[in-house]
């Protein structure tokens, strides 16, 4: 399965925002950790410091390394996109071209030195 991720100019800047200089990865995540189920879970986009071997990249022009466990892939349709949120600045909208996956969705910075210094 090959996924690639279209960037709106507007969410590209506040995914750099929130990448703050410092590398790292923007994983896509299938998140049913606490669910239950693991049809009960919540899309989630979190910045990591490594992929994973089980971890597929998602071809995007943005020069953001987006990447997502191949466990998760199957959630997610081949062609994918990210936009602001029209409600909250702060987060976005991930969809694709036949659904959205959430119109609200946070970015969550989960690198090591983002741990250590909140």
């Amino acid at each position: 399965m090959s996924l690639t991720m279209r960037v709106s100019p507007e969410a590209q800047a506040l995914l750099q925002q929130k990448f703050d200089g410092r590398p790292g990865y923007l994983r896509v995540a299938y998140d049913n950790e606490g669910c239950g189920c693991s049809l009960s879970g919540a899309i989630a986009l979190w910045i990591v410091d490594e992929q994973k071997t089980s971890d597929l990249d998602i071809a995007s022009d943005s020069g953001i390394p987006f990447i997502v466990d191949r466990n998760d892939a199957v959630y997610f349709d081949e062609n994918l996109s990210i936009t602001i949120s029209g409600f909250d600045k702060s987060s976005v909208r991930l969809a694709s071209d036949g659904q959205s996956y959430g119109s609200s969705i946070p970015l969550e910075d989960r690198r090591d030195a983002a741990r250590i210094s909140s």
